[in-house]
């Protein structure tokens, strides 16, 4: 596993990070078994680490058991997924801590801008509490680049990280996003860099998901979509030029060289599919190897933002 330093001033984390929404149940339910089994096949795979949210469902219940006795090693990600005031902001960080049996996190962040308060005062009140040791780092998530660079400012440069969409299907954050966050000292920490399973090969269009399962009539697939993550792959497939790895872990290695991208990352239900993502971070791509790459799907990627307005 390759490691990097998030941010100009940050920690040093894993090229792959295990994300948990899959753990929490958001892609439908699983046993808690295979979760925990799932994290720690991470972990011995070189994976250090870890993101969560509030509202990832059963997510930091269960990394709270999984991690007991190996929590000083990692860096434990989360999120604030929901308030309506002040006060809810402190009751969330607790919540997190309490469920995730922790006294600190090391990366807090907010998870989509919010109209229900000023983001200054959701600033202000997340730095008191960095400030009281509850969180190291603070961080956005699902921001623009104007919203990235005006609360950095705000905050007297104390954003380490943002997450941004971002895969060799659905390209529309190298476009802004990732290369100011850099120049800002903003690392950028990629999910669903296989676009929620479009570029692993398994779905083809009419594929219709489980209720239970959040990308059950997600905008992101339509047809037209399911086809593109479907020639990706078939394209990253026939590229591989030998047997070391396979297109999905190709897809993920290749987000990892775009300049400004510190991690990716990459969900797992699984054992199986932790060790493979984890792989995915030791892959070595030379720039021939993007170019290569990128001329051969550059009229297949999608670089406008997707957003779900033509879906109920």
């Amino acid at each position: 596993m390759k490691y990097s330093i998030l941010g100009k001033d940050g920690v040093k984390v894993s090229k792959i990070c295990l994300g948990t929404w899959p753990i929490g149940g958001g892609m439908g339910a699983i046993e808690q078994n295979d979760a925990i089994n799932a994290i720690h096949a991470s972990i011995d795979n070189g994976i250090n680490f870890l993101d969560t949210a509030q509202m990832y469902l059963d997510s930091e219940h269960i990394l709270g058991k999984a991690l007991k006795g190996k929590r000083d090693k990692l860096i434990l990600a989360s999120k604030l997924s929901s308030w309506k005031n002040i006060c809810d902001i402190e009751k969330a960080l607790e919540n997190s801590l309490k469920n995730l049996q922790t006294d600190y996190i090391d990366l807090y962040q907010i998870h989509s801008w919010q109209e229900s308060i000023p983001m200054e005062d959701t600033i202000s009140k997340l730095l008191e509490l960095k400030s009281k040791g509850l969180f190291k780092y603070l961080g956005v998530s699902n921001f623009t680049a104007k919203q990235i660079k005006d609360m950095n400012k705000f905050s007297g440069d104390q954003i380490i990280s943002s997450q941004p969409h971002f895969s060799i299907l659905f390209r529309h954050s190298e476009k802004e996003i990732i290369p100011q966050s850099n120049d800002l000292g903003i690392g950028s920490i990629v999910y669903s860099p296989i676009a929620r399973g479009l570029l692993s090969g398994k779905y083809h269009p009419g594929h219709v998901f489980k209720k239970d399962d959040a990308r059950h009539n997600h905008h992101t697939f339509e047809n037209e979509h399911l086809e593109k993550g479907l020639k990706i792959f078939n394209i990253l497939n026939e590229w591989i030029k030998d047997n070391s790895y396979n297109p999905t872990q190709l897809a993920i290695a290749w987000t990892l060289y775009t300049k400004g991208v510190t991690s990716a990352i990459c969900g797992s239900k699984n054992p199986e599919q932790a060790i493979s993502n984890a792989k995915a971070g030791d892959i070595d791509l030379t720039q021939d190897d993007i170019l290569e790459i990128n001329n051969l799907t550059k009229d297949i990627s999608i670089y406008d933002l997707i957003t779900p307005k033509r879906f109920s």
